[in-house]
Formats: structure tokens, C-alpha cells, sequence
């Protein structure tokens, strides 16, 4: 993942050109690299001219041997009054090189925009090698994982299982920041892969075991069956997880506790879900005072969508930060 911080013209052509190598280091050939350097470009120019600067996040997104690029472009601006006359291919009011947003929807495989007049604008966009893509998954997924600002290692991971009806979801926060919380975060990780067929709670026991020998770490397990309308979590620490339905919000409990040092039982709750329910998980990095009534019609937008909204507008900015947003495909 590469974040770019664009304030001023002179960042955008670094921005431009790191898209463009992660394009081609996925697999994109030279006119599919130019294709994302162009979304990026233009992006990264609207933020400035329209949204007084702000970030611009890439990451890989699918699977190898089918990896695409996904782009989010978040500012606090002024927000966009008329969105249909914005994504008119052709229109653009700030000179940019491309044609406005509609050149950036043109361009990429997927793309959305959430803008609110006074609370800024997000704009996701998703590009694929020439027409492949990789297959049709149940799950729509968002994640951010960026490292506190001077550090190269970020503590904070997650990682994931699907499962009948739904998928078992781990975040991570790793003791501190740095490259010691990067190595806990790392053998959480490693321990859940291996034993990612076993239940929550014996998951957690062998985390802790596994953890000794490291800083220890704050983990959250969700497991999400939206076939059987239930969700189970298991939590020790402060990795905050939410099940969120239309407006109303349901924060999941967590035990005191350092996984790998200072853990009581592991405890399974349960909580009741919808199909349409969206699963946010979040370290600390992030404040906890986001309420979905402030975002009208946020999350029936894509996952990705999602977690570059409440990092844009809640993150700490002085320590690790993680946030993964979760939801059935079919929306």
C-alpha cells in the first residue's frame, strides 16, 4: 500500500509515477500502467484544485495470478454540489490533463464517488489488467493498513477466512508501533493461517501462546454468517469491531488484556445480523466516535469506499492505524 499526500502540484507527478510502477509490477502492460498514471493524475489534480489538497491511497487488490490497482482519492473540501454535471465525460473545470471525474470513471473497471457539500469528497476507483478480472467473490472488502507517519513497519494486520455463509475476520494491533509491533502483528498472522479451520476461541489460545515471545498484540475475531443472520466475535484489547445495519450501529465488546501476556479466558459472544449488515474493524489509530447517521447513503457504497471515509475523518494521526469494512458483494 502507498500513500501519497498531495498539497500542492509538485506531488503529483511522484504520485503519477508510483501508481504507474505498481501497475506494472502487477502485471499491467505499458498503455494499462498509463491508464492507472491517468486516473491517478487526475485524481491527485482534482484534489488539489477542488479539495485544497489531501491524499491520495493505492494498494493491490485481487490475487495473483489476477492483481489489480485500487485508488482512493480523499479530501475535507468544499464537496461537490452536483455530482451528474461533475461525471459528465468532458467536463472538467480545473484544466486538468484528462476529462474530469468522468474520464476516471471511463478509465477504470469500477469507480464511486461520496461527496457531501462541507464534508469533503472520497473517490474509489479500481483498474484491471486489459479485460481480466478475477472471479466473482460473495465478499466486498475495504482495508487500510498505514503505518504511524515516520515509521516504515505497521504494527497493526489483518486477515481473513471465508466460510459457509459468510467469513472469520482478524485484526491485529501490535504493542506499540514500530518493527517490534510489526513482528507480533506478523506471527498473528501466520498462526491464523495455519489454523484458520479451528473456532475463534481456540484460534485466540494459540495466538497467546504464540505471542509470548513478542510484544503481544490487541485482537479482535468476527465471524459474520449472514446466511444464518449471526455473527460471533471474540476480543481481547483494543481493536474496535462493528456491526452496522442501514443507520443503527452495534459496538462489540472487548475483554482487558494483551494477547501473549495478560489474557483471561477467551470469550465467544454472539450478535445478531442482516444480510445487508456491514462489518467495520478498526484499531485504535482510529478514533471510536463515528456514527453512520453523520454519512447519508455512505454504506450502501463499496467497502473500499467506506474505510477511506472514516480514515479520512477519524484517524488519529499519531499512531498505526487499521480499519477493514466487510459486506456481501450483492448489494
Amino acid at each position: 500500500m502507498q500513500q501519497f499526500s498531495i498539497g500542492d502540484t509538485s506531488e503529483v507527478a511522484p504520485a503519477r509515477r508510483g501508481v504507474a510502477a505498481l501497475a506494472a509490477s502487477v502485471g499491467f502492460d505499458e498503455a494499462g500502467a498509463g491508464r492507472a498514471a491517468l486516473v491517478a493524475t487526475e485524481i491527485a489534480t482534482n484534489l488539489i484544485k477542488h479539495g485544497g489538497g489531501g491524499m491520495l491511497i493505492a494498494r493491490i487488490i485481487g490475487s495473483h495470478p489476477i492483481e489489480g490497482i485500487e485508488l482512493l482519492g480523499l479530501d475535507k473540501g468544499q464537496g461537490i454540489a452536483d455530482l451528474a454535471t461533475c461525471l459528465r465525460d468532458g467536463y472538467s473545470t480545473g484544466g486538468s490533463p484528462g476529462t474530469g471525474l468522468g474520464a476516471i470513471q471511463r478509465l477504470s473497471q469500477h469507480f464511486e464517488i461520496y461527496s457531501r457539500p462541507g464534508q469533503g469528497t472520497a473517490v474509489l476507483a479500481q483498474l484491471w489488467p486489459d479485460t481480466r478480472r478475477p472471479p466473482a467473490s460473495r465478499l466486498e472488502i475495504g482495508a487500510l493498513v498505514i503505518p504511524k507517519q515516520g515509521e516504515t513497519e505497521c504494527g497493526d494486520a489483518w486477515c481473513y477466512s471465508e466460510r459457509d455463509g459468510g467469513v472469520l475476520v482478524l485484526g491485529i494491533d501490535g504493542l506499540g508501533h514500530g518493527l517490534g509491533a510489526s513482528q507480533a502483528a506478523a506471527e498473528a498472522c501466520r498462526v491464523f493461517e495455519i489454523h484458520k479451520a479451528q473456532t475463534s476461541t481456540v484460534i485466540m489460545q494459540m495466538l497467546h501462546e504464540a505471542l509470548r515471545p513478542t510484544r503481544g498484540a490487541a485482537v479482535t475475531f468476527v465471524e459474520m454468517n449472514w446466511d444464518q443472520r449471526r455473527a460471533s466475535s471474540v476480543a481481547i484489547g483494543n481493536v474496535t469491531a462493528a456491526l452496522v445495519t442501514g443507520n443503527e450501529i452495534k459496538r462489540i465488546a472487548a475483554d482487558n488484556g494483551i494477547v501473549g501476556h495478560i489474557v483471561s479466558r477467551p470469550r465467544e459472544l454472539q450478535h445478531p445480523c442482516q444480510p445487508d449488515t456491514v462489518l467495520v474493524v478498526h484499531s485504535d489509530g482510529l478514533t471510536t466516535n463515528w456514527q453512520p447517521q453523520r454519512y447519508p447513503g455512505l454504506m450502501q457504497h463499496h467497502a473500499a469506499l467506506i474505510a477511506g471515509v472514516l480514515y479520512r475523518d477519524f484517524t488519529r494521526g499519531r499512531d498505526d492505524s487499521l480499519v477493514i469494512v466487510i459486506r456481501q458483494a450483492a448489494r
